[in-house]
């Protein structure tokens, strides 16, 4: 017991004695394991915020949630409008046709908001929507920041429309983008008749499962009249997506988990051998001795891992630190800026990482345990 001790002293100050006497080397083998463990956490987080920001937008939204977009009918073209041909679906669930005018309304906080004209067919979804036994007024503006039944005097172009403010349903965000929204009637709209319209269906179906037949018998449908420019989304759609996001980085972690173990073996290996070969005779005198090849093989494992683990948590708290820098500058949310709410740079969630890079430490320090099989008479002499 006591010469493993004294075993297990020796080699500690012989490790510290290589670092006092070669900083460089950990230096340099200290910076290139952060910079890569850096570089990876990086990937690692973009992937999960993407996966986390597809599974919020499935959720504000709700699997059962379809918008279909198309440019207006022109005065050439001959085909039904969307809301005639889709009219059916009004039967299936909440099923709002409008038109989106190409023209903000002016309010009197000088704030812009979209227009939207809705006709006979809208009417029984908005009152579901907005949960009203009947319509509350031909014009009304759907709006944050304003109390509830205000009268708000907004301007369109070059005429005044006296709107009661309403609170927004959450799912009106797939059309407001956030943003105000002023629900006038088709009858009250045709002033606007000069302007280009977009037409939109917004439909929640009654069953989520049943709205993927629903989407696809509305694309066939939508081909077989001539509708060649359309936009159809939801968030059932997005499932695939967020399979994809996930597939993806699964196969980015495999590649760059291999590179980065790659470059951590050869680095680590060679300064491994490097100072292995400038002590070969010491370590040959100190077998002699009866010191074991194993304690040898032990210390250098010690010494990578040691190096690996600290570089590790150096690299997460640089990650911490330019996390808002980095992933604001990509386009992410405000919110998964924040790590206080999510943290993607958690040691249990990197084990992979620190997984890999035991193994890497491992790995490089093969050739030693292949020159520590020399026998003891060979290298002396």
């Amino acid at each position: 017991m006591r010469s493993l001790i004294l075993i297990f002293v020796y080699l500690s100050k012989d490790i510290l004695k290589r670092w006092l006497e070669t900083p460089g080397a950990v230096f340099a083998r200290v910076l290139i394991a952060i910079s890569l463990s850096l570089l990876f956490l990086f990937m690692q987080a973009g992937f999960v915020l993407t996966e986390r920001a597809v599974e919020k937008k499935i959720e504000s939204f709700g699997l059962n949630t379809m918008i279909l977009r198309s440019t207006g009918l022109s005065k050439e073209e001959v085909r039904p409008s969307l809301s005639q041909l889709l009219s059916s679906l009004g039967e299936m669930g909440i099923y709002i046709p409008f038109s989106s005018l190409y023209v903000n309304a002016q309010l009197s906080s000088e704030k812009r908001a979209k227009v939207v004209i809705y006709n006979d067919h809208s009417i029984p979804g908005l009152n579901a929507l907005m949960g009203w036994d009947r319509l509350q007024g031909p014009v009304f503006l759907a709006a944050y920041g304003y109390p509830e039944a205000m009268v708000e005097r907004v301007k369109v172009w070059n005429f005044f429309f006296d709107a009661e403010v309403v609170k927004p349903p959450s799912i009106l965000r797939f059309i407001s983008l956030n943003g105000p929204l002023l629900f006038i009637p088709e009858s009250m709209a045709s002033v606007f008749n000069q302007f280009s319209v977009q037409e939109s269906v917004l439909f929640l179906s009654d069953d989520s499962v049943d709205l993927v037949d629903i989407i696809e018998i509305t694309e066939a449908l939508l081909k077989k009249e001539g509708f060649d420019r359309y936009e159809l989304s939801s968030p059932i759609k997005w499932i695939g997506k967020l399979d994809g996001v996930r597939d993806l980085r699964v196969k980015a972690q495999a590649i760059g988990g291999g590179f980065v173990g790659l470059l951590i073996v050869l680095i680590f290996g060679s300064i491994a051998v490097f100072e292995y070969r400038q002590n070969i005779f010491a370590t040959a005198l100190f077998k002699s001795f009866g010191l074991h090849s194993i304690h040898l093989i032990l210390r250098y494992l010690v010494e990578g891992l040691l190096l690996l683990f600290l570089s590790f948590l150096g690299a997460v708290q640089l990650a911490e630190v330019f996390h808002r820098f980095v992933f604001k500058k990509a386009g992410f949310d405000s919110e998964f800026l924040n790590l206080a709410i999510f943290n993607p740079y958690e040691i249990s969630g990197n084990l992979y990482l620190l997984t890999l890079l035991g193994f890497a430490s491992l790995v490089s320090i093969l050739p030693i345990c292949i020159a520590l099989r020399k026998p003891v008479g060979r290298v002396l002499g």
